[in-house]
Parts: C-alpha cells; structure tokens; sequence
C-alpha cells in the first residue's frame, strides 16, 4: 500500500500534520513517499516513517519537474495528499493513480456591504476533479477569528479512523537526534535551569532593540536566576551585531559557545535544527519572535513557550501555536510599538509567576 504527500513549501507546515502521517503509518503499515524540499528534507529525510523522498525545488529547471513528475508517476497509491497548495503538487496529484486524493483550498472572501463572497484556489469546480475531500484553510489576510489548523487536518482524515488527538499532533525528533551534544554542551557549561532566546530578523522592529538589548538580557538574568541560552542562526541584523556578536568564544573545539563579561549568559552560534530541538526540550522557557523551529519544538515536547509577536499577529499565529503552555508578549499595539523594556518586563512576570 502507498501513500504519497506533498509538502514543498515550509518546513512548519509539514510539523503540522507530522503526527498524522506516523498515525497512517501504524495503522497500514504502508509505504509512505514524500515530494518535499530540500529545506523541510532536513527534518523529513531523518523520520523512519518516511520510506522515500523526492524532492522538489519551485526554481529548479523545467526538465527536472519533468523528471521529478515521472517518478512521481511510476507508481499506484492508496491514497495521495496536497498539503502544500502548490500548482506542481496539484498537478501530480491530478494525474496520479490514487484511490483516494485529499488537499486543500486556501479561502479569502470579498465584502459588499454587510455581505461576504467567499472565493477558493482552487476553484472549487477545479478541486471536484483533484480531490475526493477537501479541508478549507483560510488564507492570512482573512483570518477574522481563531480557528485550529492541525485539528481541520484531522477532520480532513477521520473517515481513515486514525488515533491522532489535537494536543498531540507533532512528531519532530522522537530518535532524539543530537541529546548527546546537548548534555555536552550542558555539561560544559554547568547548566540545569535555563532558559532560552532565539533571535533573527524578526525582533528588529522592537523599540531600543539596537541600544538596549544585552541590557535588558543582563537585567533578566539577575531577576530571575538562571541562565540565559542564547541561540541565532546566520543573524546578520545590526542589532545583533551590536549587542550579541561581541561574545568571546568560550569552547573553540565542538560547539561555538561564547560569554560575555563572565555572566551565565552563552551564546550558541548557528545550532544545528535538532540540536536547537534538544535545548528547548529541557529549557524552562524558550522565547522567541515566533521562530518556527522554536515553537514547533517547545510543542513537540510539551514546553513552555513565550511568542513575542505585533498585535496584529496574535490571531494569526494562534491558529497553529500549541494549545497549552503558551504565552504571548505584545511588541507592539495598533498605534505604537512596545519597548523593549516592557517586553522584557512581561517575559519575566510569566517566568517568576
């Protein structure tokens, strides 16, 4: 029995439905083949579960779709899945042999008046030769209330009776892919109770962030008494060059740890994605402007997770942010941003309380 999805988009929404796939894969034990890219490969290539992957690239060469397109087409599945709304995958899917075919079609909707025109892509006249079942998914600019991603997916399978509830629907890094550098790397710095930072591009719209941030780190560290993680990923931003890149390295042989001014703050340059995974998982808190990686793996393992996001992001990201321990600091309001102090301010009332 085959199953083949397609997943050529965010690595996020692959974490989505991960748990569902493992789920199909328990009840048929089926061969499961996944069309992706390169970037969400790194996670989907290390799941046991995943017997194949072909992958895909949007920019790659029309000869290449082609080939990729024939591979795909090699084979007669059970059931193919579009999770990615992407005009490749819909057209693979089109063309396949598959018993049964399931997707997505993304909503927004136009006012006149008090009254609503709600329009699809795919249309829904095309999805009825796509698709045997759908699941509608609102696109970003049309959110107008919460509404639970993962749980739609599930609705989207249930006639398959699959055992995935939706305050567990990740499977990320369950071979634990990286614990050994972990605990070195704790070891090394003599660490049990800490928190952690992510920061990248995200956080530049904050208030003082260039002028103020390792102050407010420092001042955080001392309120609260634990040590700080600190981790970035190629951050190039000005406010990190000027307040974070300055660290001396402190482990020149492994990993690329630094400290600054023999305070427990340290600085874990470039972490690979597993490794990032392995240190939230025992974190206390991991806090971020709404890093996928971090937030995904705060809910794989069931953390707590502060997501420091602009107003206008709350209802969005609350779509797909974990249902239990999860909490949002404002950066900014509909009239004014937030500084950074009072960022800081809030992210250590929900630590000390």
């Amino acid at each position: 029995m085959n199953i083949i999805f397609f997943n050529t988009i965010a690595l996020g929404d692959y974490l989505v439905h991960s748990q569902i796939l493992k789920d199909f894969k328990s009840k048929y034990n089926c061969h499961i083949t996944a069309v992706c890219s390169k970037y969400n490969g790194r996670i989907i290539s290390n799941h046991n579960h995943i017997d194949e992957v072909i992958y895909y690239e949007k920019n790659s060469s029309i000869s290449k779709k082609i080939k990729t397109l024939k591979v795909i087409l090699k084979k007669k599945y059970f059931l193919s899945v579009v999770f990615d709304c992407q005009k490749f995958s819909m057209l693979a899917n089109f063309l396949l042999i598959s018993k049964y075919k399931r997707g997505v079609l993304m909503q927004k909707f136009k006012s006149f008046f008090s009254l609503k025109f709600f329009l699809y892509y795919p249309p829904k006249l095309i999805a009825y030769f796509l698709y045997d079942n759908y699941a509608i998914h609102k696109r970003t600019k049309f959110i107008d209330k919460v509404y639970y991603l993962p749980h739609r997916w599930i609705k989207l399978f249930k006639d398959f009776k699959l055992k995935t509830k939706k305050n567990n629907i990740y499977f990320f890094n369950p071979m634990k892919l990286q614990d050994h550098n972990k605990n070195l790397i704790l070891k090394k710095l003599n660490v049990k109770n800490y928190i952690i930072f992510h920061f990248d591009h995200k956080w530049e719209d904050i208030k003082n962030i260039e002028s103020d941030l390792f102050k407010h780190i420092v001042i955080l560290q001392k309120n609260i008494k634990k040590t700080i993680l600190i981790s970035s990923f190629k951050n190039n931003s000005l406010y990190f060059k000027k307040n974070l890149a300055n660290f001396n390295l402190f482990d020149p042989n492994k990993f690329y740890l630094y400290k600054k001014n023999n305070l427990p703050i340290y600085l874990i340059k470039d972490p690979e994605i597993f490794l990032q995974e392995r240190l939230v998982s025992t974190s206390e808190f991991s806090i971020s402007c709404h890093s996928g990686i971090l937030v995904h793996s705060a809910a794989a393992n069931k953390c707590r997770l502060i997501d420091v996001l602009n107003e206008n992001e709350i209802l969005i990201q609350k779509c797909w942010a974990p249902l239990n321990n999860y909490f949002v600091v404002k950066k900014s309001n509909k009239s004014s941003k937030n500084d950074l102090g009072f960022i800081f301010s809030k992210i250590q009332q929900i630590i000390k309380s």
